[in-house]
């Protein structure tokens, strides 16, 4: 077994070097040996050094003009094929065991994607699972805000999760062409987990831990997932099932 991580990144050195080292944690939590860490610099105005960062197996790869979430984990993934691949964002802090229980649900041959339980500093639910909806609702990242204590940890099957940390099958993902670049913000990770349940594959999400996400702190601007939005329900809408309330 084979492991590349992707992590697009904009800038933010600083947590981006905390990013890595909770991951190169993780990853030894989780006993994997066979692996590479391929952080995609997506135009950074200082490009990075990959000596400013303390992380095994890492390459950096260089985009001078900034491009798309969806383009940059392409590059990344491609960078370096594997087995599996995990999609990271640079403001995702893993808890040393996320990664651990991630690849026990993965290694089950009928899942091709997980995610994880990603939680805000003051441990209120960020995401757990992603819940769809119809006439153009959603979809909702599930309990979104509530504490954290609150929130059961059964691991259940769900339409999509998010792609701020995704484990994906590799040869599943080089299959579906990765990400579709048509997306120029958001959506892409729901966009992928839907083609991925119609090839028969089921889509979980790890729930033992909690890992610590600050949610889009590379990027603030209002309305961003407004073009992304409109792709997504002109592909999909009325083509995937309706879930119940995002509140359960």
């Amino acid at each position: 077994m084979e492991l590349t991580v992707v992590i697009p990144s904009y800038g933010l050195n600083a947590l981006l070097r905390t990013c890595l080292a909770m991951l190169d944690e993780a990853i030894r939590q989780a006993g994997i040996e066979a692996f590479r860490v391929v952080v995609v610099d997506n135009g950074s105005a200082v490009p990075y050094q990959p000596s400013e960062f303390e992380c095994r197996q890492l390459d950096v790869v260089r985009l001078d003009r900034r491009t798309s979430f969806s383009r940059a984990c392409n590059v990344g993934a491609a960078w370096r094929p594997a087995s599996f691949l995990l999609f990271l964002n640079n403001d995702v802090l893993l808890h040393r065991l996320a990664l651990k229980d991630m690849m026990a649900l993965a290694a089950d041959a009928r899942v091709g994607a997980c995610g994880a339980r990603l939680v805000y500093p003051d441990d209120r639910i960020q995401h757990c699972g992603v819940r769809l909806f119809g006439n153009g609702d959603g979809p909702h990242h599930e309990f979104h805000g509530w504490p954290t204590t609150s929130v059961s940890r059964a691991v259940r099957s769900f339409q999509a999760v998010t792609g701020a940390a995704l484990l994906v099958r590799g040869d599943t993902f080089r299959a579906l062409g990765g990400f579709d670049e048509i997306y120029p913000f958001g959506f892409e990770d729901t966009d992928l987990c839907l083609r991925i349940r119609q090839r028969g594959l089921g889509v979980t999400c790890s729930q033992a831990v909690d890992s610590i996400h600050f949610e889009s702190t590379t990027n603030k601007l209002p309305y961003r997932h407004m073009p992304s939005r409109e792709i997504f329900f002109r592909r999909w809408e009325g083509r995937y099932a309706l879930d119940g309330d995002a509140r359960r």
